[in-house]
């Protein structure tokens, strides 16, 4: 390997698949200034972050600055991952090194060592993550990062059995005074740990572990004192899942012990020492909040919220720093986009201002006048169309590895900037102009939620939209109700799902948002470096709010069920949120079985005999009355012995027209038009979105059908997009708004998300907002006084030549979607398989056409006129 390298403008291969690109030791300078063009999000959001910008990677979610400010480390979780050093005096890039492929990676974790060696250079450890382990890396006088060729291995000692849970998980870091102790905060809990995470002390001269101490579960962030009496003696650790931050002796390395659990608030997930290490700071990343504790007493002198007077989550502080002079401490505003300031005065905190961000701040430095923001999703800027993104296109078309993470870097702005800049900030957070709903006569919502595809491939051959026939790949013949539905009631062509797929699609479908551990993990666990799918409900495999623990993954105000029970409305759920296998203890003990909620709000409120995400079963009747099973189809479930999805939710829906009880809200799963690929033997792509297709046409014709047709809304949309291809964006999606009260043959350009969607139902069922993003999202305008629409509909059925199709062992892709997992949503490779699924329609040989990120060229202002 390369031990020593130095300033060039190539790339340069270090060991363990490193490589080292070096910047701006030549005068390549990639710092780009922002235009301060607002762009719109899909989540609803617009940003307009100022200063410069560098990209850095996928998904940046820490920055440390090192001891003399020369320069600023940065570490990203996401897809391409590198370290990357910027010049903290000029604020341009230097120097990076990657960590990609699956057997390396990073995670949040940095330290600085306090003294250079005798090379003048400097070593800086980051953690890896799931490969337990801390990386030794040394930074040169002129920024250029090196590999030294050493790792601190922090192994577990769980047993296999424990599966995606056994790594401790290595994240926050923190070292003692002169070096020679690494403090590594295991960002892993699970049934093996009862839940608990800890923190291990290893001896970075031998790499030898000395200690280890069981703290709350998932610690994550981790200070030490380094000065004072309590000088070596004392560490601090933030919980997520505790929501608190222990207070750890580690006096004594090889037996360290926690002194105090101090409750902060919901998710800790950012610690920062003041310069005279006597007051410590608290990011509480759910509770939207900054705690003031002083150390020597382990008391919290002040907890500030950061919302506004409406109390709604959406804020989520994630990163802290402080002025030089301690009067000023600044917070990153994930959710916001945005950085807050905050002045400091004898122990008291005060909002002072807000400073414009880009997607998603994760972190924040000042050094040498500058305010330094690592924004993970980028600076809003949209995506150009084209090629293959990245250098000779090897970034492909994947949205997580496409997105690309930016520092932003900007003066600190004086009292007068910040009011300016503030102003601004209010700006692009204003609640956007709503046209209200009229007041309907609506008192029951069916809440459909559907898998993966994209505006253009079902709807773009429909010319009174804005689509692409060339992209649409299930057009009216494959998805006839699809369109029907469309034409009859509204066009929706400027739909946008929020999350990128279904890890944070879920969370977005049913809570308008995802909280910080959601994000962060979503891009590291789709990149297939680990973690376990913790985003519906199950953490590491068990239900852990049926056990009555937090739950890591939750979003702060719960989710749309929740909202139902608070407003004591009726509500059943049809596969939202149910156990993908049956859980157990360690020692074999059932915990819970296959297909019953997750959720303890969802109990006696759930269908267990309505099938959760699986292929092998049949959304529809279409199967049945062509009697063409595929060869592979589960033909009965439940207890009902139902063959499809619909029959079992027809069988229920029947009954409560019977007695009169419909519940006020119904949520619904019905997932076939995930399709598996091209695996032989079962049905094609087109066949299982026909098939969904026609379970779409068949409850919007039981309700039409039923007397309470005139009282209820359908709403049906896409978890996510997927990286599917559209010529607008890669999130727009398909959305459908079905009901009496929808003004006939309605075509709406206006721009609406996931959480128009919620909004739209909350105002319908005087449901109270989640958050900010649904408070915030415009509603649904299609809407009229009288339900002047309400013919009765009846499915239609796709011919039978669609149904019946059956994937052979020559399909384009059948070797590679037979190596696929499909017990999950998105267990598949989705960039795989989107192109698998493209040329199951076009053809083995028919080129892929590019990924778009472009959402700012279908925004339209919610006050333009109709």
């Amino acid at each position: 390997m390369i031990s020593q390298t130095k300033p060039t403008s190539r790339a340069l291969f270090l060991g363990f698949g490193l490589f080292v690109v070096c910047c701006m030791a030549i005068g390549i300078a990639r710092g780009r200034q922002s235009t301060n063009t607002a762009h719109q999000l899909p989540t609803g959001r617009t940003v307009a972050p100022v200063g410069q910008q560098d990209d850095v990677g996928s998904f940046p979610a820490n920055m440390a600055l090192s001891p003399d400010g020369r320069w600023l480390a940065v570490t990203d979780t996401g897809f391409r991952q590198y370290l990357s050093i910027v010049d903290a005096q000029s604020g341009q890039r230097v120097s990076q090194l990657a960590f990609n492929g699956r057997t390396n990676g990073l995670y949040y974790g940095l330290a600085w060592a306090p003294t250079l060696q005798q090379d003048g250079s400097r070593l800086l450890y980051a953690s890896c993550g799931a490969l337990d382990r801390v990386a030794v890396l040394s930074v040169d006088a002129y920024g250029v990062v090196h590999d030294t060729g050493r790792v601190l291995e922090d192994p577990s000692s769980l047993p296999k059995e424990a599966g995606n849970a056994r790594p401790n998980f290595e994240a926050g870091i923190a070292l003692s005074s002169d070096g020679s102790k690494l403090y590594v905060a295991h960002n892993e809990s699970s049934l093996y740990t009862n839940f608990k995470g800890s923190v291990s002390i290893l001896d970075t001269r031998t790499g030898k572990r000395l200690g280890e101490v069981t703290t709350a579960g998932f610690p994550y962030a981790v200070v030490a004192i380094t000065a004072g009496p309590n000088a070596d003696k004392r560490l601090y650790v933030s919980s997520e899942m505790g929501g608190v931050v222990s207070d750890i002796d580690v006096s004594d390395p090889e037996h360290p012990k926690v002194l105090h659990e101090i409750p902060t608030g919901d998710h800790p997930i950012a610690l920062l020492l003041n310069p005279a290490q006597d007051r410590l700071f608290v990011a509480n990343a759910s509770s939207d909040s900054v705690s003031l504790v002083d150390t020597s007493t382990d008391r919290v002198l002040q907890t500030l919220s950061l919302r506004g007077k409406n109390g709604l989550p959406g804020i989520t502080p994630t990163g802290l720093a402080l002025d030089p002079q301690s009067m000023r401490l600044y917070v990153s505003l994930g959710d916001l986009d945005a950085v807050a300031v905050i002045h400091l005065q004898h122990d008291h905190m005060a909002l002072a201002g807000m400073v414009p961000a880009g997607w998603y701040p994760t972190a924040v430095c000042v050094a040498n006048g500058r305010l330094y923001v690592a924004n993970a999703k980028g600076d809003g800027t949209p995506v150009p169309n084209g090629e293959p993104r990245g250098p000779n296109g090897e970034w492909g078309h994947y949205i997580e590895n496409i997105l690309e993470g930016t520092v932003q870097v900007m003066p600190v702005p004086d009292e007068q900037q910040l009011a300016s800049l503030t102003r601004k900030v209010e700006e692009l957070d204003r609640m956007q102009n709503q046209q209200p709903l009229p007041p309907t006569g609506i008192k029951h919502v069916i809440y459909i939620i559907k898998e993966n595809r994209t505006y253009d491939q079902v709807l773009g051959d429909l010319p009174e939209g804005n689509g692409d026939p060339k992209l649409c790949i299930f057009g009216r013949a494959v998805t006839p109700n699809q369109h029907a539905l469309a034409e009859r009631f509204v066009l929706l062509d400027n739909f946008y799902c929020a999350g990128e797929v279904s890890a944070d699609g879920w969370n977005w479908s049913t809570a308008g948002m995802a909280n910080e551990y959601v994000e962060r993990n979503v891009p590291y666990n789709y990149s297939g470096r680990g973690r376990d799918y913790d985003f519906e409900g199950e953490v590491n495999g068990v239900p852990v709010d049926r056990m009555g623990l937090p739950n890591v993954a939750a979003p702060p105000n719960g989710y749309l069920w929740d909202a139902a029970q608070r407003a004591h409305i009726t509500y059943r759920n049809y596969g939202f949120f149910v156990s993908f296998d049956n859980s157990h203890t360690p020692d074999g003990k059932p915990i819970l079985s296959v297909n019953q909620p997750v959720e303890t709000a969802l109990v006696n409120h759930t269908d267990v005999n309505f099938m959760r995400f699986d292929t092998n079963y049949a959304d529809s009747e279409a199967y049945r009355i062509y009697n063409c099973p595929a060869p592979t189809q589960l033909l009965a479930f439940g207890a009902n012995k139902a063959p499809d999805r619909i029959m079992e939710w027809k069988r229920e829906f029947d009954q409560f027209v019977k007695n009169g009880d419909l519940p006020a809200l119904e949520m619904v799963r019905i997932m076939r038009d995930h399709t598996a690929g091209t695996r032989p033997g079962v049905p094609t792509p087109s066949a299982m979105v026909a098939d969904n297709d026609y379970a779409v046409g068949q409850i919007v014709e039981a309700v039409s059908h039923s007397p309470y047709w005139k009282s209820t809304a359908i709403f049906i949309v896409e978890d996510d997009a997927q990286n599917g291809y559209d010529h607008v964006d890669c999130h727009r999606s398909t959305a459908y708004v079905i009901s009496p009260y929808i003004r006939a043959h309605s075509v709406d350009h206006h721009f609406y998300n996931t959480d128009s969607i919620l909004h739209t139902i909350e105002e319908l069922l005087g449901l109270k907002p989640m958050c900010l993003y649904d408070a915030m999202a415009p509603v649904i305008r299609d809407f009229s006084a009288k339900p002047d629409n309400s013919a009765p509909y009846t499915a239609i059925l796709p011919a039978k030549t669609i149904i019946a199709q059956i994937n052979r062992r020559t399909a384009y892709g059948a070797q590679e979607s037979e190596r696929m997992d499909f017990s999950h949503a998105d267990c598949a490779p989705p960039d795989e398989l989107n192109a698998i699924i493209w040329r199951s329609v076009k053809g083995a040989k028919a080129p892929l056409p590019p990924i778009r990120h472009s959402l700012s060229i279908a925004f339209r202002r919610d006050d333009d006129d109709d």
